[in-house]
């Protein structure tokens, strides 16, 4: 059965359109592929987005908001929270605050030579949001996470692996397992892609998404950007859109 999508995805679907049409990715948004850059020390980068995910149990819109501040050279800090719109199936719909992360990345190699970079980052899931209507999940998560790229010409490959340790007992921790590329069309556009998975301890792929975006500069300091992404497994989102924007200062 196909579900009715909110309004708000119909705008976001056409402000993807434009993006795709119009024609510089940076890896980070719109993928969930982490990257190796960090921000500089003193600067910051404020990331507003719209997304929407069909899930085989229900229909999630959220608006996310992420701050991310450069500390020193090649250490960033990061702070994300949630607005989300949950819709299950025959029941009634729910609003509020998700789950707030904080993370930190620190550059440890950078790209030289034949030489990848390399960055290690530290994710922590704070039980922010109301675990008894569906927004969160109860306790903290820790992520651990290793990011790899190299460039060659106007492609970038970024790589992705990394550990969650649930505290909470009925869940099993998990792997993440990414990989994505960037091409650079041009000095302002990009086109992006990638493959996103989570596998549990069984060793079985539990979420795997295929996505596909594009990023614009509009001006140095302001960059649009937009993806779909198509769920790969049964237990994986059905249908994921985003659009966002990122303003440096």
């Amino acid at each position: 059965m196909i579900r009715k999508l909110p309004k708000f995805v119909g705008t976001g679907a056409l402000a993807l359109a434009m993006l795709l049409a119009s024609g510089s990715a940076w890896a980070g948004r719109p993928l969930d592929t982490e990257d190796t850059g960090t921000v500089e020390p003193g600067r910051a980068e404020l990331e507003l987005s719209l997304n929407y995910a069909r899930n085989p149990g229900d229909n999630t819109g959220s608006t996310l908001g992420v701050f991310n501040f450069g500390v020193f050279p090649g250490f960033e800090a990061r702070v994300e929270l949630p607005l989300l719109l949950v819709e299950p199936e025959d029941e009634k719909s729910r609003a509020g605050f998700g789950d707030a992360t904080v993370g930190f990345k620190y550059r440890l190699l950078d790209e030289k030579g034949a030489l990848p970079a390399l960055l290690g980052s530290l994710i922590l899931r704070l039980p922010t949001g109301d675990a008894d209507q569906g927004l969160g999940s109860e306790d903290v998560d820790v992520g651990l996470l290793g990011v790899i790229s190299k460039s060659s010409g106007p492609l970038t490959f970024f790589g992705n692996i990394g550990y969650t340790i649930v505290t909470r007992d009925e869940d099993p921790n998990f792997w993440t397992l990414n990989a994505a590329v960037e091409y650079r069309a041009t000095q302002a556009w990009s086109l992006v892609g990638e493959l996103v998975s989570t596998v549990g301890e069984s060793r079985a792929a539990e979420t795997v998404v295929l996505r596909a975006g594009s990023v614009y500069a509009l001006t140095d300091m302001i960059k649009l950007d937009g993806a779909v992404g198509f769920g790969l497994t049964t237990q994986s989102p059905d249908v994921v859109v985003t659009v966002g924007v990122t303003i440096a200062f």
